[in-house]
């Protein structure tokens, strides 16, 4: 700070001090702390950890009236290996003799290195019918975001350090603006590493269970056998054969019916037309 009666310091070494900070929070790492290693491989320095990111899919058919105890089977293989169940979607009756489908959708979460673990234990749950996996790896990602919050840490600092010497009330708000805006700049890049860091630690299998065997509709034996069934199937295709004849008729005889109306109103008009036309007869008496 300024003693009394001394004239104020200038704002330059302020102004260059704060661009030094937003040079270094800009580059991605702090001014002076370059390492070589990064700049020889940006993606992934030595000693850096793997970040993998692995989710995948799984569809089981299992007995029916046996969707619930499979999402129990699978929820506690899940727990078993430090995972749990992430989400839980369900439809339909676990009863055996109604036509209500039941179907659940199950999303499981559990350390990544016992991603396989999971999937081969769901496998004996039921049925596989379709299985995929898929793995993206953000290491490269990762590294970047936590040097950039680095660099954005360290430029934090310098600016707080700037704001302890400003000596006029528009350095102090200038100041107080770009820690801010700093301090925006790192919560958001925070979030983001969080995100990535919760993706790699946990991954993420979603499973897909259904009832096998079990009809869409179920047909009615007393209606189906026999005569009965025979008089039904006949008049299905009785009233489907009328309806079908019938759409295709109908345009035709709606075209038919427009095309008499049309010229009967056409007759009915010359028709009038020729008795204004008819010339009245010699001697015969006016009206």
């Amino acid at each position: 700070m300024v003693a009394p009666g001394e004239p104020a310091a200038p704002s330059a070494p302020l102004a260059g001090d704060a661009r030094a900070a937003e040079s270094g929070a800009g580059s991605g790492v702090a001014a002076g702390s370059v390492p070589t290693a990064r700049a020889a491989d940006p993606a992934r320095p030595a000693g850096a950890e793997p970040r993998i990111v692995r989710t995948g899919s799984m569809s089981l058919q299992v007995r029916p009236g046996g969707v619930d105890a499979a999402v129990a089977a699978v929820s506690t293989a899940a727990q078993g290996l430090g995972g749990y169940l992430a989400s839980l979607d369900s439809s339909g009756t676990s009863a055996t003799s109604d036509d209500d489908q039941q179907r659940a959708t199950v999303s499981l979460r559990v350390p990544t290195r016992s991603f396989d673990d999971l999937r081969g234990q769901v496998g004996k749950t039921g049925e596989v019918r379709a299985s995929t996996v898929s793995s993206q790896d953000v290491t490269g990602e990762y590294v970047d975001l936590e040097a950039r919050l680095k660099a954005l840490s360290s430029s934090r600092d310098t600016y707080l350090a700037l704001l302890g010497k400003a000596d006029s009330i528009g350095e102090i708000l200038s100041v107080q603006q770009r820690i801010d805006d700093v301090q925006a700049r790192i919560e958001q890049l925070e979030g983001q590493r969080q995100v990535l860091a919760d993706a790699s630690d946990l991954a993420t299998l979603t499973v897909r269970i259904s009832e096998q065997g079990t009809p869409t509709t179920r047909p009615d034996p007393d209606d189906d056998e026999g005569l009965v069934g025979a008089l039904r199937l006949s008049w299905d295709r009785f009233t489907g054969g009328v309806a079908v004849l019938v759409g295709l008729i109908g345009p035709i005889v709606l075209i038919a019916l427009l095309a008499g109306a049309g010229f009967g109103g056409y007759r009915l008009l010359r028709r009038i037309r020729n008795r204004t036309r008819t010339p009245t007869a010699p001697g015969a008496p006016t009206p």
